[in-house]
């Protein structure tokens, strides 16, 4: 049930997002017993603001309540990924190429092991990721082996 309920969620936060000149960078939706969250998370160039959450929430908001997607009662939390944004997937990879990451693999580090690597995204192409390593070895990671990645703040910005 939960999946279908995402994809509604996903299709009605979508068309909002672009109205207000933003995409839908991710959504989630923890269910409880009494009463839900749906956390919306909209990027755009230039960053977002906190009228850009506004509008979204506002308009998102009115939607919910008239299409009744969430059973029982709700809070809906409208932001921007952050600096430190999730990298799930391909396409999120690709537009941090040049930024530092950090990302945990099951497999594909120095000698094939798994763990917690930090650097600089390369490329991210074809279903793999290369991460130039302070070390400046560069590591290529299969996506499927990617357990977590986020984007770091770089020191000194």
């Amino acid at each position: 049930m939960e999946s279908t309920v995402i994809e509604k969620l996903i299709a009605l936060a979508e068309p909002v997002a672009r109205a207000e000149g933003c995409s839908l960078f991710d959504l989630e939706l923890k269910m409880g017993k009494g009463s839900s969250i749906l956390r919306v998370y909209i990027d755009k160039n230039g960053g977002v603001g906190v009228e850009d959450c506004a509008n979204v929430s506002r308009q998102l908001g009115f939607l919910l309540d008239t299409e009744d997607v969430i059973p029982g009662a709700y809070t809906l939390e409208v932001s921007s990924p952050g600096l430190t944004r999730a990298l799930k997937k391909p396409s999120d990879f690709q537009k941090a190429q040049g930024k530092l990451a950090a990302v945990t693999s099951r497999a594909g580090g120095p000698g094939g092991a798994g763990g917690k690597f930090v650097g600089i995204i390369e490329t991210a192409e074809e279903g793999k990721v290369a991460l130039r390593l302070k070390t400046g070895e560069l590591i290529t990671l299969a996506m499927t082996d990617i357990k977590k990645a986020n984007l770091e703040i770089e020191p000194g910005i």
